[in-house]
């Protein structure tokens, strides 16, 4: 069977990386895994929202290292998709993995820029060191620099490169990365190219699919390829 990545938690339901997201994917068994994006605060804590700034998803506006954590848990997450979830928060990363923590793994993205958050890498390996992570994460970035240096801070943490197209030269890329997992967006994945990556022994995802015409097509490819979506129910 696929296996079902909820993306930002179940967002097609709950509004997009909030705790009521994520409960909603934990309840369901066959959802393997909850990805989720991280920021670093003005304090330097790795905080859950995908976007630098907060305007679309809360009610205050500013980029997301405008604010301390404390500050951003005080802004409403949830009125924006529907009335009931006014109250829904910005969530840290550590409040979530002590949701989730032994019951799914987590896709962790780095929501990485150059040198945006310097200290983002080593705060989020340190909260994975304190809750002994290793067998329950995958920490994946845009920025594979980013992913490489998690990988230098403990070679015992899975991480994964993300690409917007469809990367060349990906031997290369994953051996300089210390990569073992490879995502990218569902167009542009053919049999083809999966035929290419199963010779580099990686787990390979597509994101994000989110009909039912879309998730048919991958699944022809290979049963094996991970489905990232925001409609979970279309997998499960």
């Amino acid at each position: 069977m696929t296996t079902c990545i909820a993306h930002r938690g179940w967002s097609g339901k709950a509004p997009e990386n909030t705790m009521a997201a994520f409960e909603l994917a934990l309840n369901e068994p066959k959802i393997y895994s909850i990805e989720l994006d991280i920021h670093l605060s003005k304090d330097d804590v790795p905080v859950v929202i995908h976007d630098y700034t907060i305007d679309r998803t809360t009610d205050g506006k500013g980029f997301v290292n405008d604010y301390t954590a404390e500050e951003l848990s005080a802004f409403d997450a949830g009125q924006w998709f529907s009335p009931e979830f006014k109250g829904q928060n910005i969530p840290t990363l550590e409040e979530v993995i002590e949701l989730v923590k032994g019951k799914k793994k987590l896709l962790i993205e780095l929501k990485q820029m150059g040198a945006r958050y310097p200290k983002m890498e080593e705060k989020v390996v340190e909260l994975i060191q304190k809750h002994e992570l290793h067998d329950e994460i995958v920490i994946m970035s845009f920025d594979h620099e980013s992913a490489k240096k998690v990988k230098e801070l403990d070679g015992n943490i899975e991480i994964g490169i993300t690409f917007i197209g469809r990367p060349t030269m990906l031997e290369e890329q994953l051996a300089y990365t210390g990569a073992t997992h490879l995502s990218l967006h569902h167009g542009y994945m053919t049999e083809e190219f999966m035929e290419q990556l199963r010779q580099l022994n990686v787990e390979v995802g597509v994101w994000t699919v989110d009909d039912a015409e879309s998730i048919d097509r991958i699944q022809n490819i290979d049963p094996t390829i991970f489905i990232t979506t925001n409609h979970p129910v279309l997998l499960v």
